[in-house]
């Protein structure tokens, strides 16, 4: 299944602009479906904006209309690989079209190997699932979003739903990677936030939350509340011993006297 639509992703793909390379036609699909999908969870109108503006530039690099007009095509069978799980569909293709850098440290990890870590490093799931109701991920270094998707999959073998038990939260610095890596969770019906940034840094360019996002809030609410609690609560506690401290040192100089020589 999953061949046969990396076969007919690739096919349309060369029938594009003969003047555009592959991976050229490849990330404007990306960015032309990033913009798209993301403007329905843009939270202002500045936001919802500058995407409408990205995915009209895009749309001015083809001279041929029909080719803007057929990206449908290629999002529907992007979507379709992606619905039932079970693939790293858009690194699949990419990984083909040689779209992906090595100097930037891109490389396309087959989907059974990122299935496999999943498995081991997710065997707790479902006691924190019952517990709370929900699992949270936070991915550093998403790539095209593999892991995440990978990890959804182990959840759903464990017998529950990925896009209500998961919240993940996913960070990836190149941009067109991003934009995958936004494409996949959101086709995959998963909820979370896409960060284009520097998980090292902690610098943040773009966010984008995907539409599975908005049902899961309304559900469980802030994903990391109870964290934010104890923060809070562990500060107030800093606070307060400071405080003790800083009482005992002024009493401590206080009973000081001193003797003149």
């Amino acid at each position: 299944m999953s061949d046969q639509n990396v076969t007919a992703f690739l096919k349309r793909l060369s029938e594009f602009d003969r003047s555009k390379t592959r991976i050229e036609v490849f990330r404007a699909f990306c960015e032309m479906a990033f913009c798209a999908i993301a403007k329905t969870t843009a939270t202002t109108r500045e936001r919802a904006d500058q995407l409408e503006s990205d995915y009209m530039a895009c749309v001015a690099r083809f001279r041929n209309k029909e080719d803007v007009r057929a990206m449908p095509e290629l999002l529907a069978i992007a979507a379709s690989a992606l619905a039932h799980g079970k693939r790293d569909f858009l690194g699949a293709v990419a990984a083909e079209i040689g779209a992906l850098d090595a100097k930037l440290g891109q490389f396309f990890t087959p989907y059974e190997v990122s299935r496999l870590m999943a498995e081991m490093s997710l065997g707790h799931a479902a006691a924190a699932i019952r517990d709370k109701g929900f699992l949270t991920i936070q991915e550093p270094a998403a790539g095209a979003g593999g892991m995440i998707l990978a990890a959804a999959d182990a959840i759903e073998g464990q017998g529950f739903d990925p896009a209500a038990t998961i919240w993940f939260e996913a960070i990836e610095l190149n941009r067109p990677t991003f934009q995958m890596a936004y494409l996949q969770t959101a086709l995959r019906g998963l909820a979370g936030k896409v960060v284009c940034g520097n998980a090292l840094s902690r610098e943040v360019y773009e966010v984008a939350f995907t539409p599975a996002a908005l049902l899961f809030l309304q559900r469980h609410g802030d994903p990391f509340a109870d964290q934010k609690a104890r923060a809070a609560q562990e500060d107030a506690q800093r606070i307060e011993e400071e405080a003790a401290q800083d009482a005992a040192r002024a009493k401590r100089l206080s009973s000081v006297r001193f003797v003149r020589i």
